[in-house]
């Protein structure tokens, strides 16, 4: 039995020992080094935790952070990984192959998970290139990137956006590429100007596609400068009626038409520049009593039969006064006064909206305009389009143009 406690103390003097001569060496290493926070920790020490969030502020990602942690291994644990890049504190894009330990992160660090820039620049260069008709479709990653990010970039938008000026307003390009790079080249890119489009950009036109993910692609690269109002055309239903599905299904099938869908479904619904210029596809809603309602719709949604959002994108001004039921039995028209009580009611001074074909490509009737920019609508009508430009002040300006100008401007 002595020898049995004599042997265990020599253990533990021995591992005492040890355990002293670790420390010590332990903290000559470190007095050797800089003092900067858990860099001479080993590669598994947790040094606190990295966060990953989408661009409405969601959280799609924490993870511990140790020295060792790659930005490679925090984009694999993302849904899709391949969409993404990481970005920190506004900085360019972190490199896959970079760590926790040398980019200097401890405690808590945030990231920002954004789309890979490259794939909407490569689509906007081809879109508004000469040869856009040319151009090969995106792969299916790339448009499953762009819509995803689209996505994410609308529903942190309020419902009812509010903007200062200068601003372009266009309506209606319902799939009519030439006259969208027309507008682009008369009044700038996003980039150098502000554009509002007022809804319906698919169906109809022979280049649905091209025209969403043109308008897709610079709203991601400029969300402050792109803004994107839902139409009536911009839903799923008429999508298969007017000509998107068909476009759609062949390139990339059901499951990614469903996809731009979800889009038309983010959508914000309404905008108002500079505190006193209401702008909407439709127009108004008898269940409308402020623009309050308008900021408590909740998206991503469908639209209903009836109801306020049915009746934003659906009513059409009128002549006759107050509320009629339209004849093809959605919504409603709403006449000069109803106008007029909405403007008054809610401080505004002029009302923009943009369902209606009309002759000279804007029909301005007391505070209330109708614009429409695609000249020679689908070959049906002879009518010229417009673009309102809101400038500084709140003056409006208006450019007429004709088909003959959109062939010519390329």
């Amino acid at each position: 039995t002595s020898l049995h406690i004599v042997y265990i103390l020599h253990i533990v003097y021995s591992l005492h020992m040890c355990l002293s001569l670790t420390a010590l060496q332990s903290k000559r290493d470190t007095s050797s080094q800089s003092p900067v926070p858990h860099r001479s920790t080993g590669l598994t020490e947790v040094m606190g935790t990295v966060t990953v969030l989408n661009l409405a502020g969601d959280v799609v990602l924490s993870h511990p952070c140790t020295p060792g942690l790659s930005v490679a291994e925090l984009r694999s644990k993302l849904p899709d990984p391949f969409m993404w890049e990481l970005i920190w504190e506004g900085h360019p894009a972190l490199r896959d192959e970079e760590t926790a330990g040398q980019l200097g992160w401890s405690d808590a660090v945030t990231l920002s998970a954004v789309a890979r820039s490259a794939d909407y620049d490569a689509a906007i260069h081809a879109l508004r290139g000469s040869e856009w008709s040319k151009a090969p479709p995106l792969e299916q990653n790339e448009v499953k990137r762009l819509c995803t990010r689209a996505q994410e970039i609308l529903l942190a938008e309020p419902s009812l956006l509010t903007l200062e000026p200068p601003v372009v307003v266009s309506a209606h390009p319902t799939g009519h590429m030439k006259t969208l790079n027309y507008i682009f080249d008369t009044f700038g890119e996003p980039g150098g100007t502000v554009h509002l489009f007022l809804g319906n950009y698919v169906n109809r036109g022979k280049h649905s596609l091209e025209v969403f993910i043109l308008l897709l692609s610079y709203k991601l690269k400029y969300p402050e400068q792109l803004h994107l109002l839902r139409g009536r055309y911009d839903c799923g239903n008429l999508g298969r009626i007017y000509g998107f599905y068909d476009q759609c299904k062949p390139r990339y099938g059901v499951k990614f038409w469903k996809t731009f869908v979800e889009v038309f479904n983010s959508l914000p619904i309404a905008a108002v520049v500079g505190s006193r210029i209401y702008c909407v596809s439709g127009g108004l809603s008898p269940s409308m009593r402020s623009l309050e309602d308008l900021r408590q719709l909740q998206r991503p949604t469908e639209v209903p039969d009836q109801g306020l959002l049915c009746d934003v994108l659906w009513s059409d001004p009128d002549a006759l006064p107050g509320w009629q039921e339209i004849p093809k039995g959605v919504s409603y028209t709403y006449g000069p006064d109803i106008v007029e009580q909405f403007l008054r009611e809610n401080e505004l001074d002029f009302m923009v909206v943009g369902n209606q074909v009309v002759e000279d490509g804007y029909e301005v009737s007391g505070p209330r305009c109708t614009l429409f920019s695609v000249p020679d609508y689908c070959g049906e009508f002879n009518n010229r389009g417009a673009v309102l430009l809101l400038d500084e002040n709140l003056e409006r300006h208006f450019t007429v143009f004709a088909m003959a100008d959109v062939e010519r401007s390329r």
